[in-house]
């Protein structure tokens, strides 16, 4: 019997393979694509990644930004956390990028050309039906977890962010 062992494909020393993920277990079914021995870096977003790519520093701790806050709720795009009165909101690392760049708005209308590139990490590419999709997930999320925080849409242009009262419920 003829075994054939196949000798592993030749790869350059420095090579390696940049994943852009939400989570470590986001990167699980990629196993099975990257069925090779190269390393992998994991990064939050585009821009992180670019960072790296272009050999910015990140090892230097650059001061930690305060928190944004609308109404009772506080967004940490640094730390990919929201908390809502503090308790931690289930959001991913584009909801979070999106509360954080409404946020910075003020109240003021964030374009969806603003949102493409901040979010995404874009200047094009990203349809305004793939922002009005990840902003129904997140307006459907907030309203679960109670959160009284709106997101307007100002037709053809963006989204703002407003905190809301909420109305008494008349039986």
């Amino acid at each position: 019997m003829d075994r054939h062992i196949q000798e592993p494909p030749h790869r350059h020393q420095d090579a390696y393979a940049v994943v852009v993920a939400d989570s470590v277990d986001d990167i699980g079914q990629l196993n099975e694509l990257l069925d090779s021995n190269l390393p992998v870096l994991l990064v939050r977003d585009l821009r992180q990644a670019s960072r790296l790519m272009d050999g910015e520093e990140t090892g230097a701790k650059a001061p930690r930004p305060a928190p944004l806050q609308v109404s009772h709720l506080e967004i940490r795009p640094d730390e990919q956390r929201a908390l809502w009165h503090g308790a931690p909101l289930e959001l991913t690392a584009q909801e979070i990028g999106l509360l954080g760049c409404l946020a910075r708005h003020g109240g003021s209308v964030a374009s969806f050309q603003e949102l493409v590139q901040d979010v995404w990490g874009a200047s094009c590419g990203v349809d305004t039906t793939v922002i009005h999709s990840a902003v129904r997930r997140l307006r459907r999320k907030l309203e679960g977890a109670g959160v009284d925080v709106g997101i307007e849409s100002v037709r053809g242009y963006g989204l703002r962010i407003t905190a809301q009262e909420l109305q008494p419920s008349v039986n």
